[in-house]
């Protein structure tokens, strides 16, 4: 069914922040709490976009969609682009946002209002639904992301890095990048995961820029890069480019694994060291073992071999970071009786880097954020997520929650975690260490799942 509308340009006085705006916690019944709250939500990037609209002013190729108020028919209520009218009602009254943003900010959006106010956006253009339920296929469509190509389609590094060029545009380093992968995509060896992200675009073009801008790495690889572009490819270089690219192609390497200088030199210093034994080799040992069962009369069971490691070795993980990877796999070799003091601060670093990688892979957690939380809170953080994506239920989180708190008969309570780093009269007893894994174990496979 096709919708009808009409598309017009109405005053901006005449429109109405949307009090049901879903990215408001709650409905306002009035305007003024509507924008404040909106200012509050949107923080330092409602002042970002007034600075944008005062300079530039609005985006011509995007219309407010907006429907009429049926109090007011002379008087319309946004449903897309409530940031847009918060930013402008902002530059027409700074005082809104007077303790919500930080004295700066406000003192910065004073000093732009008063220039605003000497050419001020007096009219918007705007797509007029009769109401919500015929304006909503529209808005969700702008909202609710790709939508299987349906939606906008948000332009992946690759893309953006490729247009910047084409424009003259771009962080130094971007265009060899591109030319980079031009040259290795026909390598014989790549992968086909890889070469399929180049094809699509969406190789992870941002980490190859990083480690390519850093002096060391080229000198190391012997790239030689002139006037942005690489001046020669030698067969060194392009067996050590190969690899590298192949490296964030299949995910070996992600950004957390090279965003220092240190992490990019140690990657570089190694780029050719055999790769640990991961999951994967694991997964594939379990199968073999499965199928070389079948059709064989079995015998009668052995007695059951005493686990002397942390980590069992039937456990499954898919660890896919490498560092962290390494922890995990000396962790079911390691002897936790021979060895409890190594096995004990080892699962504690375990456990913290693998939320730490989640927390900034998959939830979006900045630097800060992670460095300036605990390890409950993080432990509480990942689990209501768990919960949110349904790897994990409420009755199943529960212990996990409670050892976050510390009130709980589990073994891996965060004060006993803490104890096995920071508690010199501390001693860790093995059969506890392997209880406090079997306490955790669940949760550390939806952390690394297979």
């Amino acid at each position: 069914m096709i919708t009808t509308f009409l598309q017009t340009k109405i005053p901006v006085n005449q429109l109405l922040v949307d009090t049901q705006n879903p990215r408001l916690p709650e409905m306002q019944t009035n305007q003024d709490d509507a924008i404040r709250l909106m200012i509050k939500a949107q923080g330092s990037k409602v002042f970002a976009l007034a600075q944008h609209l005062a300079t530039y002013g609005t985006n011509p190729a995007s219309l407010l969609i907006v429907i009429p108020n049926p109090e007011n028919q002379k008087k319309y209520y946004v449903l897309d682009g409530n940031r847009r009218l918060t930013a402008l009602r902002l530059l027409e009254r700074p005082g809104l946002s007077e303790g919500i943003l930080n004295g700066s900010i406000f003192q910065k959006i004073k000093d732009l209002s008063l220039k605003y106010k000497n050419n001020p956006v007096n009219e918007l253009e705007c797509v007029v639904f009769n109401d919500r339920e015929q304006a909503d296929l529209w808005v969700q469509l702008i909202h609710r992301g790709e939508n299987q190509g349906v939606g906008l389609v948000k332009w992946d590094g690759q893309v953006a890095a490729r247009y910047d060029e084409r424009k003259g545009l771009g962080e130094r380093g971007a265009a060899a990048s591109l030319q980079i992968l031009d040259l290795i995509k026909e390598d014989k060896n790549l992968s086909q995961k890889t070469h399929e992200k180049i094809e699509s675009g969406k190789f992870p073009i941002t980490s190859l820029t990083r480690l390519i801008n850093t002096p060391y790495v080229r000198k190391k690889i012997g790239l030689n890069i002139k006037n942005n572009m690489v001046d020669a490819f030698e067969d060194k270089t392009i067996k050590s480019l190969a690899k590298i690219v192949d490296d964030l192609g299949t995910e070996y390497k992600t950004v957390s694994d090279i965003k220092r200088v240190g992490q990019r030199i140690d990657y570089i210093d190694n780029l050719f060291e055999p790769r640990p034994i991961e999951a994967e080799n694991l997964r594939e040992e379990t199968l073999v073992n499965s199928l070389s069962t079948v059709g064989v009369k079995k015998k009668a069971p052995k007695e059951e071999k005493l686990r002397t490691t942390l980590i069992p070795r039937e456990f499954l993980a898919d660890v896919t970071q490498s560092r962290i990877n390494k922890i995990f796999v000396e962790l079911k070799k390691l002897d936790v009786n021979e060895f409890p003091n190594a096995a004990s601060v080892m699962f504690r670093v375990f456990l913290e880097l693998s939320l730490d990688h989640y927390l900034e892979e998959t939830i979006k957690w900045s630097d800060a954020q992670i460095d300036n939380s605990g390890l409950a809170q993080k432990l509480i953080a990942v689990a209501t997520d768990f919960e949110k994506k349904q790897k994990m239920n409420s009755q199943q989180l529960a212990p996990i929650r409670k050892a976050a708190g510390g009130q709980t008969l589990l073994v891996a309570s965060i004060k006993t975690l803490h104890s096995y780093v920071h508690n010199k009269y501390f001693s860790p007893i093995p059969s506890e260490l392997k209880t406090a894994w079997d306490d955790m174990a669940t949760f550390v496979s939806n952390l690394w799942p297979v």
